[in-house]
């Protein structure tokens, strides 16, 4: 029953989100008659005190009136306006993620501490008309240190962070000057140094496509399937300057990878010369981010480029969002609330009636059949031909290797590359794991080293002389014998990067190679790096990971190679394929961007196998419509609406009570039209040490999944193990 007693007049019910894994509002009361929603507030709970967001307002509560705490304090800032709760209610509701959880999962890091200082604003410092030669003169002789702050400033402004390199008291003597009226302060500027290029005339391919949306306002969601180097980004550029038609506009760009924003924040830099530009990604430090998304919020910023996380970015003059590499996996958060960026942004863009930009030269299958889909909303749009006229689609040829020979490096690839040395030109080696070797083995016994946290093999690091687990971050030193025989000779099997980048110094002693991996990338300042040195021809080969295979330009590389391509081609993963022809379809498109032809070359032990047929006619149609017709025939998204129950524990039997438990459940509550597999143990059964079920949902509809999931999710909150195992519900999931 509702509580009706009588609140005093000057009092208020506040309902709150917070960080508690409930899905619930908690209600407050205070007599702050201005505490508006949106606002944040600090809260008793418990015997802590918390931060939360003010989301509604009331006149009564289930909670009787005595019992209702009061607020502590409140702040005037306003994180939320109402239409971007209205898009957190709809993702808590979609992905069926406490509420509380789901709002505070999306506020900056400083404001849940309470940490409000903003980063300090260096200061510069400049001469007022009064300040002379003369006045300098006059300061008392024993004013030494006075004297050569205002003489200095008299000469030329003077930077805050100069004052140290002059005086030792600097602060002290400037304040003096200020309070005598000698000089005054602003904020420092930078000017940045931006080389100003011509803008590249659009090719009749680009123009249509600009042209097509252009005038199309509200919204629309449109793909933009553009072969690799087609001047995706320069669409990207045409649009927003036409959208950004006044100061009151906001256009925000959505990349899947940190590494990408370096390149595309100088890119729209140079572009747009007369507007704010903030980027928000994790390599940010948080003082950092969150001046970066005030600014947004205040609608200061008029380009922000984020990463997943800054669809969440509040934009009070949003005309129009555009989510590059738009198939990329890494738009899918994994852990905690487990959203999908581009599905996001799209009710974003359908609450604020603005067009929704996608591109990718590879569109992930439900993107793409939506598309094509003349029932559907979407509309399509193709670029066909590489933007540079005189570049053209790189050749694709597969190297025949077999079990043996497959993670070596080919005559035929040694050649190639010492051809592109001979030339001056550039080369990609990518192998997609890094590491030097992935497993240890004992040569006697056949032992293999083994996390013990997971159900995986630790991979071997020479250089630092560790075994680690790419999995859960476990490390160890390389042990000298086998812990079962005792035998010392162990072998490292398998290739990675590092073994990788070896080989390769030993052929080319002379040439400079760089790797490119988490190990060795793991900042802004090394992925900047990387390009400044790609660009200057500071490196003649460079072997990496998938993170070679995002959207990066090196118009001096000419050769790409592939090597153990066929990992995927057999995985239970029904994505597998789909994503293996996307990375090589992606990390080819980095070879001949330029004006030189480029050449890709693919070690394989099935060369003919059809995957790679349609990579070298370049064909994504009937390669996508290959999948189609067999996702369609197995009932496989996009023809199904999916969701994954995953429960994890250390107790391995807590975790099969559990997941029996609940399945029974699902059982019960079934719609006629749902499909219930499992409960099973996904590929790594343990992992960080908990052992793991799943529970695969499939239903032919939206509307028939949520149905069956609200009221079974409702019953699993009361289970008696609830509080004592993890688990977690992951709506259109992408891995399993």
């Amino acid at each position: 029953m509702r509580n009706f007693l009588k609140l005093s007049k000057d009092q208020k019910i506040f309902k709150i989100a917070l960080d508690v894994p409930v899905n619930k509002f908690f209600d407050y009361i205070s007599d702050d008659m201005s505490i508006k929603i949106g606002q944040y507030v600090k809260v008793p709970f418990g015997k802590r005190n918390l931060i939360g967001i003010c989301c509604e307002t009331s006149i009564e509560s289930e909670i009787p009136v005595e019992k209702l705490k009061l607020i502590i304090s409140t702040e005037n800032e306003i994180v939320f306006d109402e239409s971007m709760l209205k898009l957190l209610y709809f993702v808590s509701d979609y992905y069926h993620h406490p509420i509380g959880q789901t709002i505070m999962s999306v506020v900056p890091s400083r404001i849940k501490k309470n940490s409000l200082t903003s980063s300090k604003k260096e200061l510069i410092f400049k001469a007022d008309k009064c300040l002379t030669s003369e006045v300098i003169d006059n300061f008392p002789s024993r004013q030494l240190r006075l004297k050569k702050v205002a003489q200095a400033i008299l000469n030329k402004d003077l930077r805050q962070k100069d004052l140290s390199k002059l005086v030792s008291n600097g602060s002290e003597c400037v304040g003096r000057l200020e309070k005598m009226g000698l000089i005054s302060s602003e904020v420092f500027i930078q000017e940045i140094s931006r080389s100003q290029q011509d803008q590249p005339i659009l090719n009749k391919e680009q123009r249509k496509v600009v042209d097509a949306i252009k005038n199309n306002k509200s919204f629309k969601p449109w793909l933009i399937h553009g072969v690799t180097a087609s001047g995706k980004t320069e669409v990207y550029m045409n649009l927003i300057a036409e959208f950004l038609d006044n100061s009151q506009s906001q256009a925000l760009v959505l990349v899947p990878e940190i590494n990408l924003t370096p390149q595309l924040e100088e890119r729209f830099q140079n572009r747009f010369f007369d507007k704010k530009i903030v980027v928000l990604h994790s390599y940010l430090s948080d003082i950092e981010r969150l001046d970066n998304w005030r600014e947004s919020k205040l609608g200061n910023a008029d380009i922000v480029i984020g990463t997943r996380l800054g669809v969440f970015t509040p934009m009070p003059n949003l005309k129009i969002i555009i989510i590059d590499e738009e198939h990329d996996p890494s738009f899918k958060q994994s852990e905690g609330l487990r959203y999908h960026a581009r599905d996001v942004a799209m009710m974003r863009a359908k609450n604020l009636d603005i067009p929704i930009i996608m591109g990718s030269a590879t569109p992930s299958l439900e993107t793409w059949y939506k598309a094509i889909n003349t029932k559907q909303n979407f509309k399509y749009l193709k670029l066909n031909s590489r933007a540079v006229e005189s570049a053209t689609l790189p050749e694709i040829k597969t190297i025949q290797v077999n079990d043996k020979t497959k993670l070596q490096v080919s005559k035929e690839v040694i050649d190639a590359i010492q051809n592109r040395l001979d030339k001056k030109e550039q080369t990609i080696v990518f192998i997609n794991r890094r590491g030097y070797s992935p497993v240890l083995i004992c040569s006697s016994c056949g032992w293999v080293a083994e996390c013990e946290r997971c159900s995986s093999r630790l991979v071997v690091h020479l250089k630092k002389k560790r075994l680690k687990c790419h999995h859960c971050g476990y490390d160890q030193k390389i042990i000298n014998s086998c812990v079962e025989c005792g035998n010392t000779d162990l072998l490292p099997l398998g290739t990675g990067t590092q073994k990788i980048e070896d080989v390769l110094k030993y052929h080319f002693s002379e040439a400079k190679i760089t790797r490119v991996d988490r190990d060795t990338t793991n900042s802004k300042k090394s992925i900047e790096d990387l390009y400044l040195k790609m660009n200057n021809r500071e490196i003649d080969i460079v072997i990496g990971t998938q993170m070679l295979a995002k959207g990066h330009d090196f118009p001096r590389v000419t050769l790409v190679v592939v090597l153990d391509a066929d990992n995927a081609l057999y995985s239970p993963d029904f994505r597998a394929s789909e994503r293996l022809f996307s990375q090589l379809m992606q990390v080819s498109g980095r070879a001949g961007r330029g004006k030189i032809k480029g050449e890709v070359l693919i070690q394989s032990v099935f060369p003919n196998h059809h995957l790679f047929d349609s990579l070298k006619a370049n064909d994504f149609d009937s390669f996508s419509n290959q999948l189609i017709n067999e996702r369609e025939s197995m009932g496989l998204s996009p023809f199904s609406y999916d969701a994954v129950f995953t429960v994890k524990s250390k107790n391995l039997n807590m975790a099969k009570q559990f997941i029996n438990d609940v399945s029974g459940w699902a059982e019960e509550s079934l719609v006629s039209t749902i499909n219930i597999l499992g409960p099973a143990r996904p590929t790594i059964e343990k992992l960080k040490g908990f052992e793991r079920f799943h529970l695969y949902i499939q239903a032919p509809s939206r509307k028939d999944l949520h149905m069956m999931l609200k009221p079974w999710i409702s019953q699993i909150r009361q289970h008696p193990l609830v509080n004592r195992v993890k688990w977690s519900v992951d709506v259109d999931p992408t891995d399993f």
